[in-house]
């Protein structure tokens, strides 16, 4: 009984299989046209202060691991600044001739610059800013230790970076081009690369160690070129019937850390390992591996604890994303579109779109986490395309919004960052003397009245009582005075004005 309810459920489960896929093939397809495609120009300082920012120069292998995510239909450019600016890699589509020239010039990142010039970076960086391909979502990432450092004198730089600030970076966020900033080593001047990547709406993310640069490196790319995953549980992810190749990216902290992937079959796939569609590539930090046309079922990654994973794929089943602005400010609300496509058209079929779960998680700050139940709080839309209304954010900060959809026999998660900016409070400088209230004057005001009439009456009182005492002495000289000599005395005898005049 035990047997027959097993192959009961491997029967539903195929037969719910069948219909996916008749409904795809069947399912009539919206005309939405595929979003703009990404567009990546990386700018890199090779100042020679990033001799003690990167001892072991690992921007190199973290633009590596970027050159081999990139995705085939994307445009790619990198550039080298210093003094002054070089392109070491052409601005171009992505394409196998592309990748292998970029890896090439990965040797020519160095400590060989004298200063920061970062304006001069830019400039070459939006070459062609009257020029752009629409079909194209243009986006910089710009990696330094320092800050504006064009001159030897402070005030060139000064006056440079706010022209960048007031100016250029304003300007390219208008354009829809923005600086995603990337701050190595606490040397940097932090406050004014947020403020770069605010203003022209992207994002800034500060390295305090250059072992933390790869992974800010991929979520930059994730910005800019945001790419469906499969969830890892524990070690193990599934791969299902409609995914044509996946890419499992491993971080670790030991760099002889062993890493390797054991099949649905059990085959085990490891470093080293000559195999047709297999391709790994490790550096001490991280190990990367692609499978083309990998089996159906449970993959199993071995890997030691606390190793940081994260398996992309590509698919004809594509769960696609609008992406939101890359930093937005606090109390705004926002809307993600959201769409499910095959073979590159939006599927619209009502039956096949309600056979999906979509919810929306967002985490942030101060332990932030919110749930979206878009398939309980939308219907199904009859263009394909769900509006989900995003709340606006209160704390400022980093948040991360997650698409995730499962169906019977596969799941996908689409990972966004967004930079939430708290207005700035400034303090106010008020001339206006602080009110007092009118009892704080009476009281005092009513003391010093009372002491000024009290120091009057007693000077009154002394000088009564002196004119008294003189007049006193005066009597008794009179009295002990010679009977003979009165007249004299009395003639003699005589009284200044005051003293004649009566108190």
């Amino acid at each position: 009984m035990q047997q027959l309810s097993v192959n009961r459920g491997q029967f539903v489960a195929l037969l719910m299989v069948l219909v996916c896929a008749l409904l795809v093939a069947a399912a009539p397809r919206a005309d939405t046209s595929l979003g703009p495609k990404p567009d990546l120009r990386l700018l890199i300082d090779i100042s020679g202060s990033m001799k003690q920012s990167d001892p072991e120069n690992l921007r190199r292998p973290a633009l590596e691991l970027i050159v081999r995510l990139l995705p085939e239909d994307a445009r790619a450019g990198v550039w080298i600044f210093g003094e002054s600016v070089t392109q070491i890699v052409p601005h171009q589509k992505v394409d196998a001739a592309w990748r292998e020239r970029a890896l090439e010039a990965v040797g020519a990142i160095d400590n060989s610059g004298q200063r920061t010039n970062i304006p001069a970076a830019l400039e070459a960086a939006t070459y062609d800013l009257g020029s752009m391909n629409p079909e194209y979502r243009t986006s910089i990432v710009l990696l330094t230790d320092g800050k504006v450092d064009v001159s030897a004198s402070p005030m060139a730089n000064a006056a440079a970076a706010r022209e960048l600030l007031t100016d250029t970076a304003p300007d390219l966020g208008a354009t829809g081009i923005p600086v995603h900033t990337i701050a190595l080593s606490d040397e940097a001047d932090w406050d004014f690369l947020r403020s770069l990547a605010h203003a022209s709406a992207g994002s800034a993310e500060k390295a305090q160690t250059a072992a933390q640069l790869t992974e800010i490196f991929v979520r930059s790319l994730e910005m800019v070129a945001p790419t469906p995953r499969v969830p890892v549980i524990g070690n193990i992810f599934l791969i299902d019937d409609t995914v044509d190749e996946f890419t499992a990216l491993v971080f670790y902290e030991q760099a002889d850390t062993v890493v390797s992937l054991v099949s649905p079959s059990g085959d085990l796939f490891a470093p080293g390992d000559e195999r047709p569609g297999v391709d790994w590539f490790r550096s001490s930090q991280f190990a990367l591996v692609t499978v083309v046309d990998p089996e159906r079922g449970g993959w199993t990654l071995q890997a030691p604890d606390g190793a940081r994973t994260r398996v992309s794929v590509i698919s004809d089943l594509e769960l696609e994303v609008d992406p939101l602005p890359n930093s937005l400010p606090s109390g705004r609300v926002t809307e993600l579109g959201i769409r499910l496509r095959e073979s590159g058209e939006v599927i619209t079929s009502p039956e096949l779109l309600e056979v999906f779960d979509i919810n929306v998680v967002i985490t942030g700050p101060d332990d932030y986490r919110n749930t979206i139940d878009v398939s309980g709080l939308y219907p199904v839309p009859e263009t394909g395309e769900y509006r989900v209304s995003i709340p606006p954010f209160e704390t400022g900060g980093r948040y991360e919004i997650t698409v995730l959809l499962a169906g019977p026999t596969l799941q996908r998660e689409l990972p966004m960052y967004v930079d939430v900016v708290a207005p700035v409070v400034t303090p106010s400088i008020s001339t206006r003397p602080v009110a007092v209230p009118e009892d704080d004057f009476l009281r005092p005001a009513l003391t010093l009245a009372g002491i000024l009439l009290a120091a009057l009456a007693l000077g009154l009182w002394l000088l009564r009582r002196r004119k008294q005492r003189k007049l006193e002495l005066w009597r008794q000289r009179f009295q002990q005075a010679p009977a003979d000599s009165e007249a004299s005395a009395v003639a003699g005898m005589r009284a200044d004005d005051d003293d004649n005049k009566s108190p």
